[in-house]
């Protein structure tokens, strides 16, 4: 199979998952031709190439980057074979693209209950320190993790529209405290906080190394953008989070459009420093 048979944005992902495996077999074999005990450091960095790049293996598939190629691309990264465009694919079997829009749409959905919760809770309460920057970061790291894959699976802006409409995820978002007392809103708010986003965290970051960068013209309203709106201290509680329609919903999707543009990597979500100078994309299998 030809490599035109990928997609750009899959060529992206298997060259940094090829060049990963390279990088960090280049660096084992360096250290053990060396004879000397490897130093706490190094190992570190290893291990965090090792965990990377996993995640990003991770992410391609639920992308659909078909998994024999996943498997290729390691594989003949091990060998110390870099990527170049004249390789061959193996062939794949189909992708099943519609289960994994499906499980996109969970995630996309998820996100809307979570903005809505956050938002709900510091309306009440105000923000609550360290807490609110935990649930934020929980925010946009599933925010980007999703955008970015929508871009793996070649989600269009026709799609999203049908699939995941702004005007029905912002009321999705806006009703989601609803019928929620002040003690079940602060349970739900903490268990967000609690979500363990340890591997979006670590596939969001290797996708963007790679290349993959959210596509705000498909993606559905940046959560941080639309917090103020839904959380608007000029209206209470009962009224925003209820299942009144339309409630603020218009003006929760206004204020996105000038802002849902801006894909800076978030400052809570840092990817880590290599320490091989020749290592074009952190993470990576040994």
């Amino acid at each position: 199979m030809s490599m035109a048979n990928a997609t750009t944005v899959q060529k992206r992902v298997l060259r940094a998952l090829q060049n990963q495996a390279a990088d960090s077999q280049k660096l084992l074999n360096t250290q053990r031709a060396s004879g000397i005990e490897p130093t706490p450091a190094w190992t570190q960095d290893i291990q965090e190439r090792t965990v990377l790049h996993g995640e990003l293996a991770a992410a391609a598939v639920a992308g659909g980057v078909p998994a024999e190629w996943v498997d290729q691309a390691r594989e003949r990264g091990t060998k110390g074979i870099r990527w170049n465009t004249n390789l061959f694919l193996r062939r794949a079997a189909p992708i099943d693209r519609e289960a994994l829009v499906v499980g996109l749409g969970a995630d996309i959905d998820r996100l809307a209950r979570f903005t809505g919760i956050h938002a709900a809770y510091t309306r009440v309460t105000g923000r609550d320190g360290d807490t609110a920057a935990t649930v934020d970061a929980t925010l946009t790291t599933l925010w980007r993790r999703s955008a970015q894959i929508g871009v793996l699976l070649g989600v269009d802006t026709d799609e999203a529209r049908q699939r995941w409409p702004h005007q029905q995820w912002a009321r999705q978002a806006s009703t989601s405290a609803a019928g929620l007392t002040e003690a079940e809103l602060s349970q739900h708010w903490r268990a967000i906080a609690n979500t363990d986003m340890t591997s979006y965290t670590a596939q969001s970051i290797a996708l963007t190394a790679a290349g993959i960068k959210p596509d705000p013209t498909f993606a559905v309203p940046d959560p941080m953008s639309i917090l103020d709106t839904l959380s608007d201290r000029h209206v209470g509680v009962s009224g925003l989070f209820s299942d009144a329609p339309g409630a603020h919903i218009g003006a929760a999707v206004d204020a996105t459009r000038s802002q849902s543009a801006d894909t800076d990597y978030d400052a809570d979500i840092t990817a880590p420093v290599f320490s091989d100078p020749q290592a074009n994309y952190p993470g990576i299998d040994p």
